[in-house]
């Protein structure tokens, strides 16, 4: 087996119930409850204060329960993900083809998404657990007797998304051709006149059919059975960091271990001001079984002779070898290229190594960004088998080394363009690449209005004189005759 990061259990799972989950699916879960406690925000991980937070020896409910509620988790990973996501997505999907699929794009799962938002959050999701899927489903037939009467019905196909986690389990052949898979989900369905129920439900997808299938009490329940016209499983993976089919490892696993540790000793640090902030008052000499100290700024407190009050507190040298814990805790996801994504500067790079981590990255996005286009591509062609027509060629710009011109950037270009020494389709390009102009401009088409309008200028000027000059034209000159007329 290729996976080895979590090895999947030895042993057997003998079930009759389709809502168990596969071995290889068991063996990934330990990453993926790490992955969902730095993504999910800080009440998530709350939540989960007994494994990553736990209750230290004779400290009571109330103590640590108050800890766990100043606890918050600093949202690196999170972040990281959004950022990557946004970088390989930084331009709008090319879609390419008959114009159907440009309207098929724009609400590409139903309920009125775009592909560019529907595949941000399936890149969200694939960079977050290892993989992620699409799912391509056909709505039932509705009489209609052509495509131009299924589309004035609303019916086309259209995108679901699938995080891994709802993966259970599949089956495929000797060539990795799937032959069943099953999707966990929860529906929730009309119960009484206002009220509704959550149930949870499975659809076992063959090639040609789904079997639905809801879990009540311990009972499985067989809800239905329907076909449809593709005779592969319309499923297709998106992976961020492949090991196997349907198989994969979080890309960020290792910052977001960082991640929770950092929010650990950050728990701590906080704990420890919390307490430092409140000096506590000694009294030698007291005896608190025979009366009440009343301490404020109205009271005095009176003294024996040879008993002292003074007020005890931590050192802050304490505080310091904390705070250089979790400042290597942060230099060391910066480290492994959240500095460059994230947009904070925690370590001092050379030259030299910001040119290899930009390198590596785009390397890394590059993958990212193929892996996606490839999938959308793949969804797309299954997409047109239901509906009859050709496929559309999507394509993801992959163009990572961009900046962004600031107005002085543009007065410079302006100036060095009258100037002559750029041309004028040499500063359109350079203003499109710095996103100033949309991307969707056509510099060609630019340049022709430009020619167009100069040469509309050339025509609107007055004329010059002619070579006779102003005191040659008639009632300039007396003195010849000859040009009176």
């Amino acid at each position: 087996m290729v996976y080895s990061a979590n090895v999947p259990p030895t042993g057997a799972i003998v079930s009759e119930s389709p809502f168990v989950r596969s071995l290889e699916v068991i063996g990934m879960m330990p990453d993926w409850k790490v992955m969902a406690a730095v993504t999910n925000g800080t009440n998530y991980i709350r939540d989960l204060a007994d494994l990553y937070l736990p209750q230290e020896p004779r400290e009571d409910n109330d103590a640590w329960q108050a800890r766990i509620d100043r606890s918050v988790l600093s949202p690196y990973t999170s972040r990281l993900i959004e950022t990557a996501a946004g970088a390989v997505l930084r331009k709008p999907i090319h879609i390419e083809g008959d114009p159907y699929w440009s309207e098929v794009a724009e609400d590409i799962d139903g309920i009125g998404s775009s592909i560019n938002e529907y595949a941000r959050r399936a890149l969200v999701s694939s960079l977050t657990y290892g993989h992620s899927a699409i799912l391509v489903d056909f709505p039932a037939a509705t009489g209609a007797r052509n495509l131009a009467e299924e589309r004035a019905m609303g019916r086309r196909p259209y995108f679901v998304h699938v995080d891994a986690p709802q993966i259970w389990g599949w089956r495929k052949d000797e060539t990795n051709r799937l032959t069943q898979i099953r999707i966990h989900d929860y529906e929730y369905r009309p119960l009484n006149d206002f009220g509704e129920e959550q149930v949870e439900v499975m659809r076992v997808i063959y090639p040609g059919r789904y079997d639905l299938y809801t879990l009540g009490h311990e009972t499985v329940t067989f809800e239905e059975s329907n076909g449809f016209s593709l005779g592969t499983i319309p499923v297709v993976p998106i992976y961020s960091n492949r090991r196997g089919v349907l198989i994969s490892q979080p890309p960020l696993l290792d910052i977001s271990n960082l991640n929770i540790t950092h929010y650990q000793r950050q728990s701590d640090l906080i704990h420890a001001l919390h307490i430092a902030a409140m000096p506590t008052l000694v009294l030698e000499g007291w005896n608190q079984d025979s009366s009440e100290a009343t301490l404020g700024v109205n009271y005095a407190l009176g003294m024996e002779p040879g008993h002292k009050a003074y007020y005890v507190q931590s050192d802050a040298t304490s505080f310091e070898a904390q705070m250089a814990e979790l400042q290597s805790l942060e230099a060391q996801m910066s480290t492994l290229g959240i500095t460059k994504l994230f947009g904070q500067k925690f370590v001092a790079e050379s030259a030299e190594a910001k040119r290899i981590d930009q390198a590596q990255s785009n390397s890394v996005l590059a993958i990212i960004s193929q892996e996606l286009e490839s999938s959308l591509n793949q969804a797309f062609n299954l997409a047109a088998q239901y509906v009859g027509l050709e496929p559309p060629t999507i394509t993801i710009d992959r163009d990572f080394d961009y900046y962004r011109l600031i107005g002085q950037d543009v007065s410079v270009l302006a100036q060095l363009n009258q100037a002559g020494k750029i041309s004028d389709e040499t500063l359109l390009k350079i203003l499109q690449h710095g996103e100033i102009l949309p991307e969707d401009v056509k510099i060609a088409d630019e340049l022709e209005r430009i020619a167009a309008a100069e040469a509309a200028a050339e025509l609107e000027e007055p004329q010059q004189p002619d070579e006779l000059g102003e005191s040659d034209q008639v009632g300039e000159n007396p003195e010849n005759p000859a040009l009176i007329k």
